[in-house]
């Protein structure tokens, strides 16, 4: 308790009066927006959204991971994170209620505002730690995610902390190099280890995002040559990455007979991801699937569409064409079958849809606001501005916060590419995008400065 208070009553002396001021006003600012967010929900939440809630109540009621509304597999699609964050509200608020979830993601985009600031001030300092942290306070796919029931919320606080904690537990442990062994020299690496492990809990493909943090702290080890330091400090770090992940792999094994790290939703995501004629985007799918199950039309971007459960369609198409095999197995192999198919017969058409993909999943973001031309415009803006920020960082040679900050665009970014690359995908992301675009513009600000004098 000393530390941490120490740590409160140094914070004036690190980042200045003034500059904590400006925090405390641009968190108040977020925590108002999402506030109203809060009161006012969106009106048609997306599918993933209603399963989200319906799995954590079904947890605080039943005690089972989905309800009757799910197939024994299907529930799994979704990964277990935050039904499992929510159902302990649940327990804590002594009900389900979706207006409790709302709030607890409002209190999480405030401490992301603060983690961000923390990373923006590693990356350089004042600027970029204040301008990303009022990024995020008022960028309008975090607000509108306050108003649904989603995994992104706390997984947009958990990556940017994990990454923090990583380059924290790097500098800490480097730091006493040359005193000699000691497993207190290698503690903080927990930190990290658990925080990724809770990251890639609330959003699987993270799970690739983890490990190579793990091979980048082994080969920097191996590098300094600091073998017994490295493998304690790596040894603690994978640890304590597992710790949140093994239990429910345990539970999958048993409950499926298989190996199943977190979710089964990768062979739906393939099999929406290479499904060339609807371009590999998700409303497209649903509603060709829609169609062919009950002969009507309804348009990809309806309301109609969207009140239709997902479900129901993708079973139709597991128990067409594989029964015999399980559910996610059975769409992951649709979905190589669809890209060795239209792959081998409109090559160039499909490497096309796959660039449209990562166009689609960078150039917007959730909510009405960011499909219109000017929210669509500022996006792109706020992208490039990061890549920048990102390319300003390698000029300075600044290649650890380098790699740690593109490892997981770059490595959520490929994943999209192969399956799945909705808006929503950028959103986590954005939380490193801001305080490299923070990087860019002061950077851009203090030449321009100088140019005039």
């Amino acid at each position: 308790m000393t530390a941490v208070r120490n740590w409160f009553r140094t914070l004036p002396a690190r980042y200045g009066r003034r500059t904590l001021i400006a925090l405390a006003l641009i968190a108040a600012l977020g925590l108002l927006v999402r506030a109203v967010a809060v009161g006012h929900p969106v009106a048609d939440p997306a599918d993933d959204s209603h399963a989200y809630y319906a799995l954590a109540k079904s947890l605080y009621t039943e005690g089972s991971y989905g309800g009757p509304e799910f197939h024994s597999e299907a529930s799994s699609d979704w990964s277990p994170g935050a039904p499992w964050l929510y159902a302990g509200l649940f327990v804590v608020t002594g009900g389900p209620r979706e207006g409790t979830i709302r709030i607890l993601e409002a209190l999480m985009g405030v401490g992301t505002i603060l983690v961000v600031f923390f990373l923006g001030w590693r990356l350089g300092g004042r600027w970029p730690a204040l301008l990303g942290a009022l990024g995020v306070a008022i960028y309008p796919p975090f607000i509108h995610s306050v108003g649904e029931i989603m995994s992104e919320p706390p997984a947009m606080l958990s990556l940017p902390a994990a990454i923090l904690a990583f380059l924290w537990a790097w500098d800490r442990t480097a730091a006493r190099r040359g005193e000699g062994f000691a497993w207190s020299t290698a503690w903080p690496w927990l930190l990290p280890g658990f925080l990724f492990g809770v990251t890639a809990m609330f959003r699987p493909e993270y799970t690739l995002v983890a490990g190579a943090f793990v091979v980048f702290a082994a080969a920097r080890w191996a590098w300094e040559r600091e073998w017994r330091l490295g493998a304690a400090a790596v040894g603690l770090m994978l640890v304590a990455l597992l710790l949140p992940i093994v239990p429910w792999t345990i539970r999958n094994f048993v409950v499926f007979e298989r190996f199943v790290p977190i979710s089964t939703g990768s062979g739906k995501a393939l099999y929406v991801g290479t499904f060339y004629p609807a371009d590999g985007e998700y409303a497209r799918v649903k509603a060709i699937l829609y169609q062919r199950e009950t002969g009507k039309s309804l348009p990809p971007d309806s309301q109609a569409l969207n009140e239709v459960n997902p479900t129901p369609l993708f079973n139709q198409v597991w128990k067409e064409r594989y029964p015999d095999l399980e559910r996610d197995a059975a769409l992951g192999k649709i979905g190589k079958q669809n890209f060795s198919k239209y792959f081998g017969e409109h090559p160039l058409g499909y490497l096309g849809m796959t660039a449209r993909k990562v166009g689609r999943m960078w150039s917007s973001g959730v909510g009405s606001f960011m499909s219109t031309t000017l929210g669509r415009a500022i996006q792109i803006v706020l992208v490039l501005l990061g890549v920048a920020g990102l390319v300003l960082l390698g000029w300075r040679r600044r290649w650890w916060e380098t790699l740690c900050l593109a490892a997981p665009i770059v490595l959520v970014t490929v994943v999209g590419a192969a399956s799945l690359a909705a808006p929503r995908r950028n959103e986590i992301l954005m939380t490193l995008i801001f305080p490299l675009a923070g990087l860019a513009l002061s950077t851009a600000a203090a030449a321009l400065s100088w140019g005039r004098e």
